[in-house]
């Protein structure tokens, strides 16, 4: 018990927690980039099991499949990634010989069968989904993805060296490579080759495979004529990796709802349309798609009749029992003193109790983020000395009910059977409130800067049209741009470079950007451009290109501003969005910041 622990003993772990810049429980949402320490599977056992079943299936007979995974918010859906990625390095502990020799139990862990999971982080858009999609997984899988594919074609294609005086003559391979893949696939076999076989441009065939930008006379000198960034490439980039690397993937689509959230149901169609082209045409994927359940039946409504028809039956998220609660509070705790180098206290739930983890179940009703959330709460009352852990027993039932409103916390119902305009506007409303983790990439702030643009012009009565993933013709060739803006008469196109991060400079990315926004121009398909890029994003290059384009407007983010451009979204527009919105409508006059409510001066509230 709790009171077994000596003075000193207490003494000693709460400077522990005093004294460390993080405590236990500080994150309560799960990001798809940080490992996530403490599990527990119990919630979800009967989903892993599917799961496992699906890749099963999919080893054996290289079909793919579609497994919704559903859950409200917090209830775990990120997280369950993490679970999957550790078993994953389990599982290939098993087959290289590594782990232990009994048997895994299979209700718990995947089988021997060789599997990857590749967390996709949801783009909120439908541009260039597929190479979004590509990028995930030569992040996951980096060279040695590339080097086990192209050798195995290369076995195939007679490219392996026979002897000493018998090298493989390129173009021999190249055409039989060719043969097997035909067409779209012609540039994807020439950059695989020469990858494996030239060693002078072994480097330029990796960048092309990376889905670099290449100059013109760079992709010359490789005999390619197109990009990985177009999307029947990128596809067909995608489909020689799946059947040629021996092992499932799992793609976890994470936060489906996102272009939802962002744009409406015509970015959801689209992205739909997208995850149906990956189920048709590619070997040897189990798509798990992890979705708000508040949110499904309308995602559900927009998708086709024969993509609804080949999905697997929708699996739910259970949450936390009590018993869960209490194993995963004393986990954590166990975690932190570890982490610290102590040995865990004798009393697992220290430096709170048995009853008032009770009253943080009562309260949440199992919801694992809001019980986090509470946990945390209720240590930092401790820590800062507010209270002691007996008088928070005493008025735990006060902190509880002050903490957040029940009704926040409790399942939002959606009537169906209200008009379209009503639902629409409940769904908004738990999509705004609800608390995701944002990735400021490309995608992710195209589609941000085109829900201000349509949120600035209805509300000032303009008559304007915009439309995701323009596409226009450049001679004989296809171009993309992520977004076109017809507004007061004219075409502006809108660009982002192909990068990772806005806090680095776009560099020869940002250059090609404002290129396709020039090549547009200079067509007609478009009259002015707006290109977003990271600040600072200079090369002489890209100056030239913009200082000689004056009808392509530059705009400047870092990571902290497209943060909270993305956050805002659904809300108010930022400033930054604002100042977009007011290249195209000139005469919107100038930002106003929201109204703030004060906060109440009594009472307690959650964080």
């Amino acid at each position: 018990m709790y009171s077994e622990l000596s003075d000193d003993d207490k003494e000693m772990y709460m400077d522990v927690l005093r004294e460390t810049p993080l405590l236990p429980f500080s994150s309560f949402v799960s990001r798809g980039d940080i490992h996530d320490p403490v599990d527990i599977s119990r919630p979800r056992a009967y989903i892993d099991r599917e799961v496992y079943r699906l890749v099963q299936q999919t080893f054996r007979d290289r079909s793919s499949r579609l497994i919704p995974i559903l859950g409200s918010a917090g209830t775990g859906k990120t997280h369950a990634y993490h679970s999957f990625k550790d078993k994953e390095r389990e599982n290939r502990k098993k087959i290289e010989g590594e782990g232990e020799s009994e048997e895994i139990d299979a209700s718990k862990f995947a089988t021997s069968t060789d599997w990857t999971i590749v967390y996709v982080p949801s783009p909120p858009a439908s541009i260039r989904v597929l190479l979004h999609v590509y990028t995930c997984i030569i992040e996951e899988l980096g060279a040695e993805l590339l080097d086990i594919v192209s050798e195995k074609l290369m076995r195939r294609w007679g490219g392996m060296k026979k002897g000493i005086f018998q090298k493989p003559k390129l173009d021999e391979v190249i055409q039989k490579g060719i043969r097997e893949f035909p067409g779209v696939f012609a540039d994807c076999v020439k950059a695989l080759v020469t990858y494996q076989l030239d060693k002078s441009k072994k480097a330029l065939a990796e960048r092309w495979l990376l889905g670099e930008d290449l100059e013109d006379e760079e992709l010359s000198e490789l005999g390619i004529n197109s990009v990985v960034e177009e999307d029947d490439v990128c596809l067909a980039m995608i489909k020689i990796i799946t059947e040629n690397l021996d092992r499932v993937l799992i793609l976890y689509f994470d936060e489906l709802e996102s272009p939802y959230r962002m744009l409406g149901e015509a970015a959801e169609r689209k992205f739909l349309e997208i995850l149906k082209r990956l189920y048709n045409e590619v070997k040897g994927l189990v798509i798990t798609i992890a979705v708000l359940k508040e949110i499904w039946p309308r995602i559900i409504e927009i998708a086709d009749a024969p993509l609804r028809s080949r999905m697997e039956p929708e699996q739910e998220l259970k949450p936390f029992s009590l018993n869960d609660l209490k194993i995963y509070f004393s986990k954590s705790m166990e975690t932190f003193w570890e982490n610290n180098n102590l040995n865990p206290p004798l009393y697992p739930l220290f430096p709170l109790n048995e009853k008032l983890i009770e009253m943080i179940y009562e309260k949440t009703q199992g919801n694992p983020r809001n019980s986090i959330k509470l946990c945390r709460r209720f240590i930092d009352k401790v820590v800062m000395e507010e209270m002691t852990v007996d008088e928070l027993l005493e008025v735990g039932v006060d902190i509880v009910a002050t903490a957040k409103p029940k009704a926040e916390l409790e399942e939002e119902v959606i009537d169906f059977s209200k008009p379209r305009e009503v639902i629409k506007k409940t769904i908004e409303d738990i999509l705004a409130e609800e608390e995701y983790s944002i990735d400021v990439n490309p995608q992710s702030v195209a589609g941000a800067t085109l829900k201000y643009i349509n949120m600035v012009g209805e509300e000032k009565g303009k008559k304007f049209k915009t439309q995701m993933e323009f596409k226009y013709m450049l001679g004989k060739r296809g171009q993309t741009l992520a977004a076109l803006i017809e507004a007061e008469g004219k075409k502006y196109g809108l660009e982002i470079p192909s990068i990772k991060t806005f806090d680095r400079s776009a560099g020869v990315a940002g250059y090609y950007a404002a290129k396709r926004l020039k090549d547009a121009i200079s067509v007609k398909a478009i009259d002015f451009g707006i290109l977003i890029v990271p600040s600072g994003s200079s090369g002489a290059k890209f100056e030239s290109m913009l200082s000689n384009t004056p009808e392509i407007f530059k705009v400047e983010l870092d990571n902290d501003i497209g943060e909270s451009l993305i956050a805002n979204a659904l809300k108010y527009p930022t400033k930054e969005g604002w100042d977009i919105c007011k290249l195209i409508f000139k005469d919107i006059g100038d930002y106003q910041p929201p109204i703030v409510e004060e906060p109440p001066s009594d009472g307690e509230t959650m964080d």
